[in-house]
Parts: C-alpha cells; sequence; structure tokens
C-alpha cells in the first residue's frame, strides 16, 4: 500500500476514534466556579467617630488562605492577589475553585512591604465579636457559577494581634500607629485647597509612597523611636522635605497634619494669581515666556496654537504652563502641526466652559490631562494620531457636552475612557470613518438630551441593550450610509423623543424601538431608501411643528400617524429678528416623492388647531397616491 494513504487511513481512524470518545464525555464536564471578593471596614470601639468617611487606604494585595472543608490545603494558602483602586472601591483579582464546599481560614491586606493593615478576626476573638462573619467563613462553589464574598475587615493600626485571634508576634504584623495628614496650596483667608501631593515617608528599610487624595488621607507607619524622613512633591510647587519624630505624629490621630504648600517661582519673572484676558500662545517662545510668570488661573480664552505650517518655533513642549490650575473659559488647543503631548497641562483642575482638541496632526494622546476635576465641554476634531482615547475617564461624569468630528481612529466610547460619561446632554457624532458601533452609557444624571449623529459612513448600530438616554430633545440622524438600526438610544422606561430628523439613511428599515415623546415637536425623514416602518411615531398625541416626509421609497402607509393626534401650530410672537422682517409660516405637512405610499388613513382623524389666525398648508405630491388632506380626513385615503 502506497505509504502516504497508509498515514491518511490512520489519520482517519485517529479521528473517528477520538470523535467518539469526544462525545462520551461531552456529557458532562465540571467547570470551574468563580469567587471574588468585596470588602468593608469595621470599627471597634470608639474609631468610627473619626475614621467612617474615609476609604479603605495604603494597600495593594490581599494575602488569603482557603481550606476544603475537612481543613485539607488547597492551593490558595496564603496566596497574595493583587489590590487596584478605583475610585473609593478597592478591586480585587476573581479566583477559581473546582465545585466543592470550602471555608476562608485567613484574609489580611498589607502594604508594599507586606506590613498587614486591615485584617478579618477569627470566630471567638475579642474583634471576632465585632463581625458578622468572622473566619473561618464557609462557603460553596458549584459547577461554572460565581459566588462573591463580603469580607468585613478592621484597621490594625495600633492594635496587637491576639485581640484578632492571632499568635502573638505573628509576621506581618508590626507595632503600628497612624496619622492624617493634607496637602494644601497656600491658604488665603484660612481657605483650603487640597492638592494631590506625592508623599513618601522612610525610616530605617521602611518607605511607604502614596498619592494623597482628598481632604483627609489615613497614614499607617512602624512605631519606632527614631525620626521619620518626609517628602511631599507635586508639580509647580516646591517640595518639601522634613523629619518627624513619633510624638510630634500621634497628635494627628484625631486631626489632620496639614501641609501647604507654595509654588516654584523665578523672581525675576514671576507675577502669578490671576492672569485676566484672552491669551493666544502661537510658538514656542511665547509659550515659554508666558509660562515664567506663573499664573495660577486664566480669566478668559487660553488659545495654545493657531500655528502656521511652516512656523520656524512651533510649539512643542507644554511643561512651562504647568502652574496652571484654572481656564475660566475656553482651553484651545488647536492647529499645532508639531505637538504630540498635552504633558504639561497635567496639574490643570478646572476648565470653566469648552476644551477644544483641533487639527493637531501629531497629537498622540490625552494624558496630559489627568488632573482635570471639571470639564462641562469637550471638543475633539481632526486629531489623525490620536489612537487611544483615555485620558478623559476620571473627568467624564462633568461632561455635559460632547463633539467628537473626524477622529480616524475613534471606534465608540465604550473602552475609550467615556464610560462614565452620564450627565451627556449635548453630543455631535459627525464623520468618524472607522466608527462602528456607537453604545451610549446610560445617563442617570441628565434628562434631556439632543444628538447629533452625521456623516460615519461605518456606522452600524447604537449597541443594543437598554439604552443610553431617558429623553432626547432633538435627534437627527443624518447620512450614516451603513446605519441599520435604533436599539441602544433610548432606556425603555425613558421618555422618548421630541424632535426626530432622520436623513438619508439607506439600510434603516423600521425606527423602532424608538418611541416619540407625548409631545413633539418636527418629524422629518428624508431620502431613506429601505424605510418601511414609521409606527414608532404611534406614542405621539400633540404634534407643535412640521411634518416632513420625503422620497422614503419603500413606505407603503403611514402607520403611526393614527390614534386623532393633534397639530397644534402656534407663530411666535416676540421681538422681530430684524426690523421689516416678517413672519412666514412655512408649509406645515409635506409628504412627496413617495413612489411606494398608498396608504394614508392613519391621518384620518388627525385634528388641527392653529393659534393666532395661523394659516396651515399641506403639499402631497409624487407619491404613489395623492389624496388631498380634506380627502384623507373624509377616509379616502386609499386608492
Amino acid at each position: 500500500m502506497n505509504k502516504w494513504k497508509l498515514i491518511q487511513y490512520i489519520q482517519l481512524f485517529s479521528l473517528i476514534v477520538l470523535g467518539a470518545c469526544t462525545t462520551e464525555y461531552e456529557q458532562h464536564i465540571p467547570t470551574d466556579g468563580t469567587v471574588s471578593f468585596k470588602v468593608n471596614e469595621t470599627y471597634v470601639d470608639n474609631e468610627s467617630n473619626r475614621n467612617l468617611a474615609l476609604p479603605v487606604q495604603g494597600v495593594n494585595s490581599v494575602i488569603l488562605s482557603i481550606e476544603t472543608e475537612d481543613g485539607s490545603q488547597t492551593i490558595y494558602e496564603r496566596k497574595s492577589l493583587p489590590i487596584l483602586g478605583f475610585g473609593d472601591e478597592l478591586l480585587i483579582e476573581d479566583i477559581h475553585l473546582s465545585p466543592g464546599s470550602y471555608q476562608l481560614s485567613a484574609f489580611y491586606l498589607t502594604d508594599s512591604t507586606g506590613n498587614i493593615h486591615y485584617a478579618t478576626p477569627m470566630e471567638g476573638s475579642e474583634y471576632g465579636d465585632y463581625l458578622a462573619a468572622p473566619l473561618p467563613i464557609p462557603f460553596e462553589v458549584t459547577d461554572n457559577e460565581s459566588q462573591n464574598l463580603n469580607l468585613e475587615i478592621i484597621s490594625t493600626a495600633g492594635k496587637n494581634p491576639e485581640p484578632f485571634g492571632f499568635k502573638s508576634g505573628m509576621e506581618g504584623f508590626r507595632e503600628t500607629f497612624y496619622f492624617f495628614i493634607s496637602a494644601v496650596r497656600e491658604m488665603v483667608d484660612d481657605f483650603m485647597d487640597f492638592i494631590p501631593a506625592e508623599l513618601t515617608v522612610s525610616q530605617g528599610e521602611h518607605l511607604l509612597t502614596r498619592q494623597l487624595t482628598g481632604k483627609l488621607n489615613k497614614i499607617v507607619l512602624p512605631k519606632t523611636s527614631e525620626n521619620y524622613d518626609f517628602s511631599l512633591t507635586y508639580g509647580p510647587f516646591q517640595p518639601i522635605t522634613k523629619e518627624i519624630s513619633y510624638d510630634s505624629l500621634q497628635k494627628f490621630e484625631h486631626l489632620p497634619l496639614v501641609i501647604e504648600m507654595t509654588k516654584k517661582r523665578d523672581d525675576a519673572f514671576y507675577i502669578g494669581g490671576t492672569f485676566k484676558g484672552n491669551i493666544t500662545l502661537s510658538t514656542q517662545a511665547a509659550l515659554d515666556s508666558f509660562g515664567l510668570k506663573g499664573y495660577d488661573i486664566i480669566e478668559g480664552n487660553l488659545t495654545i496654537g493657531n500655528t502656521p505650517d511652516d512656523s520656524e518655533d512651533p510649539i512643542l513642549d507644554l511643561s512651562p504652563l504647568a502652574t496652571i490650575d484654572q481656564v475660566k473659559n475656553n482651553l484651545n488647543i488647536i492647529n499645532n502641526p508639531e505637538l504630540r503631548s498635552l504633558e504639561g497641562l497635567n496639574y490643570l483642575r478646572y476648565i470653566s466652559q469648552e476644551l477644544i482638541v483641533k487639527n493637531n496632526s501629531m497629537l498622540e494622546s490625552f494624558y496630559g490631562l489627568t488632573s482635570l476635576e471639571k470639564l462641562p465641554s469637550l471638543n475633539l476634531t481632526n486629531n489623525p494620531s490620536i489612537r487611544d482615547f483615555n485620558g478623559f475617564n476620571h473627568v467624564a461624569p462633568t461632561i455635559a457636552s460632547l463633539h467628537i468630528e473626524n477622529m480616524e481612529h475613534f471606534i465608540g466610547l465604550e473602552g475609550e475612557g467615556f464610560e462614565n460619561a452620564i450627565n451627556l446632554s449635548h453630543i455631535n457624532i459627525l464623520a468618524n470613518p472607522n466608527l462602528i458601533d456607537l453604545s451610549f452609557p446610560t445617563q442617570t444624571q441628565t434628562i434631556i438630551s439632543n444628538l447629533y449623529i452625521a456623516n460615519n459612513p461605518a456606522l452600524i448600530s447604537f449597541g443594543g441593550g437598554d439604552g443610553g438616554f431617558r429623553f432626547i430633545s432633538n435627534l437627527e440622524l443624518n447620512n450614516n450610509e451603513n446605519l441599520e438600526n435604533l436599539e441602544g438610544l433610548l432606556q425603555p422606561k425613558g421618555e422618548g423623543v421630541d424632535d426626530l430628523i432622520v436623513l438619508n439613511c439607506p439600510k434603516l428599515t423600521t425606527l423602532s424601538p424608538l418611541f416619540l415623546a407625548e409631545q413633539v415637536g418636527e418629524i422629518h425623514l428624508e431620502n431613506n431608501a429601505t424605510l418601511e416602518d414609521i409606527t414608532a411615531i404611534a406614542s405621539a398625541k400633540i404634534i407643535f411643528s412640521d411634518i416632513t416626509i420625503i422620497n422614503n421609497p419603500q413606505l407603503k402607509s403611514l402607520n403611526g400617524f393614527e390614534g386623532g393626534k393633534v397639530l397644534y401650530y402656534f407663530v411666535y410672537k416676540g421681538e422681530d429678528p430684524y426690523p421689516g422682517y416678517v413672519w412666514t409660516p412655512p408649509v406645515k405637512i409635506t409628504i412627496k416623492d413617495n413612489v411606494s405610499l398608498v396608504d394614508y388613513c392613519a391621518l384620518k382623524d388627525i385634528k388641527v388647531t392653529l393659534a393666532n389666525n395661523l394659516p396651515f398648508a399641506t403639499e402631497i405630491k409624487g407619491n404613489a397616491f395623492n389624496p388631498s388632506f380634506d380627502n384623507i380626513r373624509r377616509g379616502e385615503c386609499k386608492p
């Protein structure tokens, strides 16, 4: 027999046998379950009076031990898991166990040097009596399911191991104490402006580094008779170094040690304080010179750029602006052909109006803006080298207006730093060539939103799911040539859409699951090649503006307008825009060039109410059937 044929027969036989074996085992293959952890601090004696408002601080690992039901060890014996901080939350890595009965027998939170800062006490111990569930904690793991364990922890600061039920001299359980500390800017009239300085404390072999946050920071240190070396640093501020004794730090167990930091300054040029007015910095020399003045606040617009492409002194480095804390109007970073980084704006915390980042061909990221705390409006336009949109994560909840236009690598809001943008009231998403799925975060902090989504050639959907918006005051979808559905725009229990404008969306067949509010403004549907279902309009009861339905070739009926809707039209009687202006009401109902439209019966019970003697007109022509409006209302609404 030919050698290659023999090999083929052997391979075929192997596949048959292995296939049969796979079928036998596929009847049930046990899979591991997942165990996740959440921690909550519990207090003993009177600790809660001073600590209750503080999150758990100063830890980066969990040490845990898990045993089987009969006390046998598992692979999780004094196992270390990393901790990540997310705001005030601690995120602990999940673990995986095969199905069975287990018990958690040890649980400690440690710092980078292995010192135990928090622990869960043992059952029967002095501190265990403060807990609803001291150790050991039994739990079950089931096939391919998730088990959540809520752990109560107690701070070890100033405590011995014995009240936790641990042995005296336990490893990692050093004699410690704690104090509170805050870093502030130079105080004016006792007003304290807290800053996120970096604290380093060293003593012998012990080294602690912490980023201070908020008003209070709890620091735990090993108790010693030697002095501690303190260092505080924060960008444009003078670093502070000092020695502090244990006796001195003990005084701040109840009230914080407040350290005031001052700005670095070049006395020959330094002015500091507030710059009043608008300023444009178009060259590196101009930016360097302005930076030497050390302003904290720009009370006006700050424009960085508008630099010609052939400039001999383009802006390359923003670090001279590190002293700026606030821009009271707009920050414009526009037309910088050589700028690659926003590093230098790291200490900018507030922009009162809009941040515009536009036409910066070499700019690579937004990571220089990591200290921003307030940003009402954000405009990102034509920055072709931006591939990573993270950098706005922390400030996203404050953004009310978002404009993203012609951003070549923008592919959506999810995973791009905007997951927490829950206060969006005005959104423009325009001409982004690689945007396919536009899922919006669920809006929980705003009621009314306005959306303009246009000229995105690859956009297919809005992500489906439960939807982003409660009430869309104005929704305009224009020239999105591959948009297939509208799932994901509205929350199912939302209040609907007011003005609805859908133009030039050739793959959109239905407006559902959108629904209109009870009282709506304009309805405009035009040049939608496959639109055949407009029943989403059915929820509207009163319409206050134009109805325009033009060139939707697959639309056969106007179902959705039934139910005796009221068209209420009035003319604005405010001041004329200019002398001699004549208020001319437009044609109010336009239905034309819909080559398949034959059924108008949904309009026959419509009621028209006109205020201020306003004339009313209709235009119905170029459709498969073209009755007059009077004929429709008499029931002559089909051929």
